[in-house]
């Protein structure tokens, strides 16, 4: 093989490799966080700091892959010990009694003193719809089977200090919940994770009654169109270069 031939081998290689790298590279790096937080809000009419939060982390996550939203309005009502509400999601978990989470369209019939109002025990937050997830106490976990760099979600009802979101994205990670104060209200939690593949998220309210709704998650990104056009030309230089090799093995120079 000639000094031009190697040379030209190493630069594809090179090509290959920095290809590969931008294909698959994040366009941010580290866990992001976006929350808000309005004491006594019964409706996000009344929530406007949640719904900034909500507003900020979409612009942020429209750069990551595609969002999607699950408003659990195609979801059964009732109990559930395992529940699909999205392609290729799952929820399971229990409640504070150990028994299942439920999905609901109010929670005007919960016995509990005082009697539960949306700020103190959540409410549906899609707008025309009904339907939104209750968390009893205790967790519920979002199961991700092709994982997720980004999660958000609003918590209504929230009066507890002490709830997480936790998840794992190579290291053990807790986002706090913010607590709009005793009177309950309304909360926005998300966050940005570039880069990550999140299989599971786990939403834990300790012996609080929280609502879940408009749930937002991202899909794995894929590599961006001007990424895969470099990853080709470098590979198509590569193939050139072996076929060019096979042709002087099939017909030597003579000299």
């Amino acid at each position: 093989m000639s000094d031009t031939q190697i040379a030209t081998r190493r630069a594809i290689r090179v090509m290959v490799t920095f290809a590969l790298a931008l294909a698959t590279a994040p366009a941010h790096a580290g866990l992001i966080l976006f929350t808000g937080a309005d004491d006594g809000a019964g409706s996000l009419a009344t929530a406007p700091n949640s719904a900034a939060a909500a507003a900020s982390f979409d612009t942020a996550v429209a750069g990551l892959g595609t969002e999607n939203t699950i408003t659990f309005e195609s979801s059964p009502l009732g109990t559930f010990s395992s529940l699909t509400p999205a392609l290729g999601i799952s929820l399971t978990g229990g409640n504070v009694n150990g028994n299942d989470q439920s999905i609901v369209n109010t929670t005007s019939d919960i016995n509990i003193t005082p009697p539960c109002t949306n700020a103190s025990c959540g409410y549906n937050t899609t707008p025309g719809g009904s339907k939104f997830l209750l968390l009893f106490g205790g967790t519920v976990t979002f199961s991700f089977s092709a994982g997720t760099d980004a999660f958000g979600a609003y918590l209504t009802g929230v009066q507890n200090v002490g709830e997480t979101i936790t998840f794992s994205d190579g290291t053990s990670q807790s986002v706090d919940i913010p607590n709009p104060g005793f009177d309950g209200g309304t909360t926005f939690v998300g966050f940005t994770d570039a880069g990550k593949s999140i299989a599971s998220i786990t939403i834990n309210v300790n012996n609080d009654v929280v609502g879940v709704d408009d749930v937002r998650f991202v899909t794995d990104p894929v590599p961006e169109p001007a990424s895969l056009a470099l990853l080709g030309g470098a590979l198509a230089g590569l193939a050139l270069t072996r076929r060019r090799k096979h042709m002087l093995a099939l017909n030597p120079i003579r000299i």
